[in-house]
Formats: C-alpha cells, structure tokens, sequence
C-alpha cells in the first residue's frame, strides 16, 4: 500500500503534476515581477486559475500527427519523456521517511535518468520529419554532450567528498563546512543543468527566431502537454538533485522536514527564473567553446579542490 501510495501520490504522478502547475504559475508571476509586468491576475487568486485553464485546454486540444512522420516514434517519445523524467524522484530521499528505493547507487542512478532526458527530446525531433525538429534535435544532442560530461563531474563531486553514492548517507553527511567545500560544485552542476534543460542562455534547441520552436514545431495537444510535463518534471528532479547533493535536501535550522527541500528547490528555481529573465540567447558556437574550454576543465579542477578539502580540511584520507 505504502509503495501504491509513492507511485500515486508522493513523490509519483500527482507531486509531479502538483509541482507542474505551481511552478508554471509561479514561473510567470516571477517573471512577470522581473519585468515589470502583471502577469496573469484575473482567473483566480492572482491568476492561479489561469493555469488550470491552460493545462485543461492543451489536453482537449486535437492531438495532430503530420503525414510522413515516424508514427511510432512521434506517438511514444512524449508518453516515455514523462516517465523517465518522474523516475529520478524514486531515488530521492524527500524526508527521512519518504525514501522510495534507497539504493547504495542513487548519484548514478540520479545523472543517468537526468542524462537520457535529452536524448528522448533529440528523437522526438527526429521521428517528427521535419526539417525545424530534426535540426533542434541535433541542437540537443550537440548540447547534452558537451553539457553532461561537466554536469556528471558537478554531480559526483559529493560522493566524492564523502565516500558514498547513496543519496540518503549524503544527506546525512552534509553539514555548513561540506556546503562550503561543494560551493564551487554546485555553481558548475547549475550551470550545467542550465544547458541540460534548454534553459537560456543555453536555450539554443527551441529558439524560435531560427528553427521556429525546435523539436516541438509538429507537436499539438496532448503529446504537447506531455513534452511540457516532462520538462517540469525534469526541472523538479535536477531541482532536487541540487537540492539533495549540495543543499542538505530537507535538513533544516531548527528542524528537518519536506518543507527545507521545497524551499531549497524553490529557490534553485528562482535563480534559474532570475537568469532566464536577464540573459540572452548565445550560439551554438559560443556555447561549445565555454563548454569544453572553460567548464569541464573548472569541473576537472573542482574534483581535485574536493579531493584536497578531504584530506586536509576534513582530514580524511585518499
């Protein structure tokens, strides 16, 4: 029953869809705010209904599929995307309860679920035969490779700190002085997660003054709704995968609980929103060079500050 309850309610399919709908609203008033606009405002209090009225009108919407397109490519990758994009909240310890597969192996377990994200868009792209969507997709694919290789870096640096994968001896473990030595980790896992999630500036797949809208061009309705979940999905698990490996997940000041780990993701999401709001889009070329040039070597450089704090801050040895 208790495993029912996980897939169903928390942290499965209705958390998800929960933390969809509060962050797209959010996600516009915040914006709004930042550029001095009103936002939506009318349907509800402050504009929440809005998004209700988005989401029911996506989903009566007529789902259309072009002729010539990968049928079962173009009708599977969106139903798949959400899925993946859910699995990782089954290795994230929520609170010291809620911890639905504790695994010794949950970092891996984490980056590669977020990691084949990309690759599921890069073949909606492709089995849509579109011009627009096959070239978003390689946009993608170009991104997820020179992205991962500092996000998985970024990402195994905890485990590296403290001798374990598990996510839930992580936690555990982390206290102000791991927060510290991680610092320079985490600010390269967001950076990288920006360019995981086609977020700008690294929104270079679905930029729409040059491949109309990417991958999405051909999808409508349904499958658009569900391409758009798993993107909120996979913000709420690298959101919490931030949250888990560098933030404390759910340790609080006081006291420990769900309501730190939203908080924490809250403010992940901010920054990202803050970002979003006042950068521009680079080219793929721009983003290349800062990729490799810049931010693997600095994730490289980061392992071995890591390796450096364990032995001589924390005093622990190799």
């Amino acid at each position: 029953m208790e495993t029912l309850f996980n897939i169903v309610v928390f942290p499965g399919m209705f958390y998800v869809l929960a933390w969809t709908v509060l962050l797209f609203w959010f996600f516009r008033k915040f914006m709004a705010a930042l550029h001095k606009r009103v936002g939506p405002s009318f349907n509800g209090p402050a504009g929440s209904y809005q998004t209700l009225f988005d989401l029911s009108k996506l989903l009566t919407k007529e789902s259309i599929t072009p002729d010539g397109v990968n049928p079962y490519l173009f009708s599977m990758m969106p139903l798949l995307a959400v899925i993946i994009a859910t699995l990782p909240t089954a290795f994230i310890p929520w609170t010291p309860d809620v911890y639905v597969i504790p695994t010794q192996y949950g970092v891996l377990a984490l980056v590669v679920l977020i990691g084949i994200e990309p690759f599921l868009l890069f073949l909606t792209g492709f089995g849509s035969n579109n011009k627009y969507s096959f070239l978003g997709g390689i946009r993608i694919l170009t991104q997820m490779i020179s992205m991962e290789t500092a996000f998985f870096l970024a990402a195994l640096s905890p485990a590296l700190l403290f001798g374990t994968m598990s996510l839930g001896e992580i936690v555990e473990q982390s206290s102000w002085l791991s927060f510290l030595i991680l610092f320079p980790g985490f600010v390269l896992y967001f950076i990288a997660l920006l360019g995981l999630l086609e977020q700008p500036p690294f929104n270079i797949p679905d930029a729409e003054q040059e491949i109309v809208y990417g991958f999405y061009t051909e999808y409508s309705g349904t499958n658009y709704f569900l391409l758009k979940l798993a993107e909120f999905a996979e913000f709420m698990a690298v959101f919490a995968g931030a949250a888990t490996l560098f933030l404390g997940a759910y340790k609080g000041i006081f006291f420990d609980g769900y309501i730190f780990f939203f908080l924490k993701m809250l403010l992940i999401a901010m920054l990202m929103m803050t970002i979003r709001a006042s950068t521009p889009r680079i080219t793929m070329k721009q983003m290349l060079n800062f990729s490799w040039s810049y931010l693997v070597p600095l994730s490289l450089l980061n392992m071995a500050w890591v390796l450096m704090a364990k032995h001589f801050i924390l005093g622990v040895g190799l």
